[in-house]
């Protein structure tokens, strides 16, 4: 009798357990369900381990950002005896390869420098006609620039490398800018960083004239166009 008892003892101890079993996997199986995990996402990862980034994340983060533009200083103009001493004093700062000079005008062009014969210059001014482009004039009357395409002169330098960008959006390829009626010359400091433009601000005293200006280097405006 007493063995009887303890085997239905047993036997109730038993189904207990298995229905807070059931109830307890039927409560975290329904938990799974809202939580919506696919298996085939699971992963495991090694201790210390990092997750990686989702495709979504990777795809934003592979948007390339645009690249800010170079700055170049410009300081001038000098004439051509200031030049020299400007040029000096600069070289005084040894800032090396980032120094160049340009000549400045009362006006600036476009154009396609001088080909070699008349036929070349007219060959060169049809391939422009055909871009869509009217208003050129092959020079030849000026020995400097004979047999060049003039594409179009302005007051200032920031018109006409407007005007040679929209030149190159249309395919003309060869032209440039240029000063038109020389008048001094203009030293370009390009990507100085701040110790180097110090130092330049630093000569206004020895060329109280001259102007000192921050601007975006002419190379990379033209590569971003």
């Amino acid at each position: 009798m007493r063995l009887l008892f303890l085997i239905l003892l047993l036997a109730n101890v038993a189904a207990f357990g298995y229905i807070r079993y059931a109830e307890s996997r039927a409560g975290a199986d329904a938990q799974i369900a809202l939580l919506q995990i696919s298996p085939e996402k699971v992963k495991l990862l090694k201790p210390g381990a990092k997750p990686s980034a989702e495709p979504g994340d990777m795809g934003a983060a592979a948007v390339s950002q645009p690249q800010p533009l170079l700055v170049c200083l410009e300081w001038g103009s000098f004439a051509a005896e200031d030049a020299t001493r400007a040029a000096a004093a600069l070289a005084r700062l040894e800032i090396g390869d980032k120094v160049s000079r340009r000549e400045t005008g009362d006006s600036y062009w476009v154009y396609i420098p001088p080909l070699k014969t008349k036929a070349e210059a007219d060959k060169k001014a049809s391939e422009v006609m055909a871009l869509g482009i009217g208003d050129f004039l092959v020079v030849q009357d000026d020995d400097q620039y004979r047999f060049a395409v003039s594409l179009g002169v302005f007051k200032t330098e920031e018109a006409a490398n407007g005007y040679l960008a929209q030149l190159r959006q249309k395919g003309v390829r060869s032209a440039v800018v240029g000063p038109r009626g020389t008048k001094g010359s203009l030293f370009v400091i390009r990507d100085p960083g701040d110790a180097v433009a110090l130092k330049i601000a630093g000569l206004k005293t020895e060329f109280p004239a001259a102007q000192l200006k921050a601007t975006a280097c002419a190379d990379a405006l033209a590569a971003r166009n």
